[in-house]
């Protein structure tokens, strides 16, 4: 191995070509990207190499029960949209009584 010369925070210097690659292929060519992946990765960082995924309201690592959700379809919205919907159906048929 030849000397690549010093690297930050006194780590020492690899040869970059031994390192495995991006597994991330292009969809017009189909050949890999060929970037260094990142440590435990199958990715480089330009493909999601860096990404955690979500992360809870507390801060702590992502589970598969800890995922972020908007809510939009809970009990409680579902039922007041139906609540709302069946208040909108009274008023319109009142008003239509009225005309």
């Amino acid at each position: 191995m030849k000397n690549l010369g010093f690297l930050k925070n006194n780590n020492p210097p690899c040869d970059l070509s031994l390192l495995p690659r991006c597994m991330a292929k292009a969809k017009s060519s189909g050949k890999r990207c060929g970037n260094p992946a990142m440590r435990g990765k199958r990715v480089c960082w330009i493909h999601g190499g860096k990404s955690t995924g979500p992360r809870t309201e507390e801060g702590l690592l992502r589970s598969k029960s800890a995922n972020l959700k908007h809510g939009k379809y809970t009990k409680d919205i579902l039922e007041n949209r139906k609540k709302l919907n069946s208040l909108i159906r009274g008023y319109r048929k009142f008003l239509s009584e009225i005309e």
